[in-house]
């Protein structure tokens, strides 16, 4: 047993320092797809389902061998994408999720040229509850970051009758969501719901610099900052079926319908220079218009899946989403947005769980997904492209040893993502590395003491 602890203390020692490094270091994530739409979307899934691809709609961490029992002999991590699986909520856990990698842009051509630079995000903070176990209620409480915006671009061209123009193209934002929600179970059947308050920043701008050898121009910005925020709902079902006394399938739908949030936009038209330390500094005003009232019309989307579990021994699922994106409108305004769709498949195994070989009773998990992504970016021939996209995943979950005379568990998940956005027919393709870690922390609170 104590060789156990002391391993299971150096993964998470060493987990919590190469993280430690990667946040403090200086983020310098810089991916141009994101000034469309409402920027990039940040993985939302728990770090444990990352690991087999993303799927997510028909999982439920739950064992019903322990099903009405006073003490659940394990820990739970918490699915957010289904509210439904709350209602398998047995032991209260806290569950955290962050993210880093590095994202490497490369234009495509004879003069190619090659960008990297670091992700490092905050993935989820989750607290569910069981509010009653009998009845099977549970109940989440969380933070998410959403979408990202970070870009930054210099072009240089030449212009007749003016030598050459640099154009200064630069974006940042992104989006959040801080939510509750509820599931209640009904025998074998689940239904759950997340309601919150969906808010965030859009702020992009172009500045022009016009270099001519004989007259001297005045430098241009052209800069709109947008903050919205609003209600958020989004719900989800899943049926459990016991195929025989260990193997059970679940089946799962989740979406929501078509949703506004209110927004406010402050539009800058100026000339600026540089101060002495490299800092815009306006000249004049040609154009302001402040506290500009709008909407942001949000898709509609919906997903389907399914696992299928083997008790203590291996579990294998597949999604399926779709987003309705033509429906997307940002202060009345269409964007190079389209209609999406993803699939995705994955699975995980446990060697023995009973083993007293620490690495038998890990986790080891598998995945893929595909999918082109919402942005239509590229444009060739008057035609608009379509940004393909895939990732391949793996993952490992490593158990805590369990603190003695407690019902406290403590769970390590890892995620490893490799993928690529973009293809031979756009002039800027993608590849990205990303790695997770979750801590699932659980423990029994609520329990009625007996004294003899």
């Amino acid at each position: 047993m104590r060789l156990v602890s002391t391993t299971t203390n150096k993964i998470l020692l060493l987990g919590c320092a190469i993280f430690a490094l990667l946040f403090t270091a200086n983020a310098q994530e810089n991916s141009p797809y994101s000034r469309y739409g409402l920027g990039d979307y940040i993985p939302s899934q728990n770090v444990l389902n990352r690991g087999m691809g993303g799927i997510s709609t028909g999982f439920v961490d739950y064992d019903n061998r322990y099903d009405l029992k006073t003490a659940y002999p394990k820990y739970q991590s918490v699915n957010y994408l289904n509210p439904a699986s709350y209602a398998k909520l047995r032991i209260t856990s806290f569950d955290l999720g962050f993210e880093a990698g590095s994202r490497t842009l490369r234009t495509q051509g004879t003069n190619s040229t090659k960008f990297t630079g670091k992700i490092a995000n905050i993935s989820y903070l989750q607290l569910g509850v069981p509010l009653n176990r009998k009845q099977s209620l549970g109940m989440n409480f969380g933070l998410r970051p959403v979408t990202r915006i970070n870009y930054k671009l210099d072009k240089r061209e030449r212009v007749s009758g003016i030598d050459s123009v640099r154009s200064l193209f630069e974006g940042t934002g992104g989006s959040y969501e801080v939510f509750t929600g509820l599931g209640k179970s009904f025998k074998n059947l689940s239904i759950g719901f997340n309601v919150g308050y969906f808010f965030g920043t859009k702020d992009y701008s172009t500045r022009k610099t016009f270099i001519n050898d004989t007259v001297s121009y005045f430098r241009s910005n052209h800069q709109t900052k947008t903050s919205f925020g609003g209600l958020s709902l989004n719900a989800g079902i899943q049926y459990a079926a016991q195929l025989n006394k260990t193997t059970r399938l679940v089946l799962g739908a989740r979406g929501n319908l078509r949703q506004k949030v209110n927004g406010r936009q402050d539009i800058v038209r100026e000339t600026f220079t540089f101060d002495a330390n490299g800092s815009p500094v306006r000249i004049d005003s040609v154009f302001v218009s402040s506290d500009n009232k709008g909407t942001i019309q949000l898709p509609a989307s919906l997903g389907v899946g399914f696992t299928i579990e083997r008790d203590d021994k291996w579990l294998f699922g597949a999604d399926f989403s779709t987003a309705n994106w033509s429906q997307y409108r940002f202060f009345g305004n269409t964007d190079l947005v389209q209609n999406t769709w993803s699939v995705r498949l994955g699975g995980q195994l446990t060697p023995d769980i009973f083993s007293k070989n620490y690495w038998s009773r890990a986790t080891y998990r598998v995945g893929f997904n595909f999918g082109p992504d919402y942005v239509t970016a590229d444009v060739k021939n008057g035609t608009a492209q379509d940004l393909s996209q895939y990732n391949i995943t793996a993952g490992v979950g490593l158990p805590m040893r369990k603190n003695p005379y407690t019902n406290q568990f403590t769970y390590i998940n890892l995620s490893f993502e490799y993928g690529s956005r973009g293809n031979k027919n756009t002039p800027l393709r993608e590849n990205i590395f990303r790695v997770g870690l979750g801590l699932t922390l659980s423990d029994l609170w609520f329990i009625k003491r007996k004294y003899e």
